[in-house]
This record gives C-alpha cells, structure tokens and sequence, in this order.
C-alpha cells in the first residue's frame, strides 16, 4: 500500500490527524460502496462484502487479516453466512484518518482479485 493513492502522499497517510465532516464526505465519493457509521462514539469507514457461500467468507476475511498484518493496522471483520463487514478505523485516535481511506481502497482490490479468481475456478 505504499504508493500514492489519489495523489495523497504518504506524508498525509501517515499523519495522526483525523479527518474532519467535510473530508470524509469528499473521501466518501471516491469510494461509493462505503460509508461513515458511527459506533463507540467514533466514526468508522464501513463495507459490506457479499459472497456465494461461507467458505468464501472465511477465505476473505484471511486475505485481509494477512494484508492488515502486512500493513500493522486492523480492521474488524463481522462476517455471516454471505457477508463480510469491514470497519476502518485508527483506534489510537477514535476516528478516521486517511490512512484509513487507503486500506479501503485496498480492501477493494483484495476483494475484486479474490471474486475475479473465484469466478475463473468456479
């Protein structure tokens, strides 16, 4: 996840700032499938992930705990019979950062690669 996502610098990434109202909103139209849900008295990104089955589920949700391991910064996963939720969040600052908006973006494409091989072998 280390380059540039969008023109954001790693700088901005690696920043402890949490976004303010109008930046998640701004974040928020790059990536439609998300949302903002509050919970904990905190934001957190959220996305829900279908899938055919359970087996699906598990295998995804260890290709994210792999990447979320890689890059030192855990999401949580609720997942059930179809469906994985994924919550971003930076939980040192109780909020969203950018950081948080890449491993988005990058949920996405470990997403989009899995259901891609999915679809080849089935």
């Amino acid at each position: 996840m280390k380059d540039e996502m969008n023109g954001i610098t790693e700088e901005k990434i690696d920043s402890n700032e949490i976004l303010t109202i109008s930046e998640l909103e701004k974040r928020l139209e790059e990536l439609p499938d998300w949302k903002i849900v509050h919970e904990d008295s905190m934001n957190k990104l959220m996305r829900e992930y279908s899938f055919d089955n359970f087996s699906q589920v598990l295998d995804f949700t260890k290709l994210i705990k792999k990447f979320a391991a890689q890059e030192d910064h855990q999401p949580v996963l609720k997942s059930t019979w179809g469906r994985v939720n994924v919550y971003w969040w930076t939980h040192t600052l109780h909020g969203i950062q950018e950081r948080d908006f890449c491993m988005a973006v990058e949920s996405d494409k470990i997403y989009l690669k899995f259901r891609n091989e999915a679809s080849i072998e089935g």
